[in-house]
């Protein structure tokens, strides 16, 4: 008998900026502000099995944990889905970054440019 996860439903916030943190707040998003490689992947290390199917994070933090995350989708897990948002100081295209990347693996190609 396999045995079931308790995954949240609602929505969490991981961020390296307290402003960000709070604006997730603000609209009820539950937010967590965690600096440093390390820390976040303590976080997401202890805390997979009852992640949110969705977990906003900023540009900033989810470079931090890229390997993490592309790992996650190697061993076949669904979520959490990382929604990726800007830095509070603009945009570092992460976010069109992966997306590229995950179009040129689905084409057979790694010569796709934006």
């Amino acid at each position: 008998m396999s045995q079931r996860v308790r995954v949240a439903s609602s929505p969490i916030a991981v961020t390296d900026d307290e402003v960000l943190a709070l604006g997730f707040e603000m609209i009820g998003i539950p937010a967590k502000v965690i600096n440093g490689r390390r820390n976040l992947l303590k976080f997401f290390r202890d805390h997979e099995a009852e992640l949110p199917h969705v977990v906003f994070m900023n540009e900033r933090a989810a470079n931090e944990i890229a390997d993490y995350r592309q790992d996650l989708l190697r061993r076949g897990k669904v979520y959490p889905v990382f929604a990726i948002v800007p830095d509070m100081e603009g945009s570092r295209g992460t976010r069109l970054k992966e997306l590229a990347s995950l179009l040129a693996r689905a084409l057979g190609s790694e010569e796709l440019k934006f």
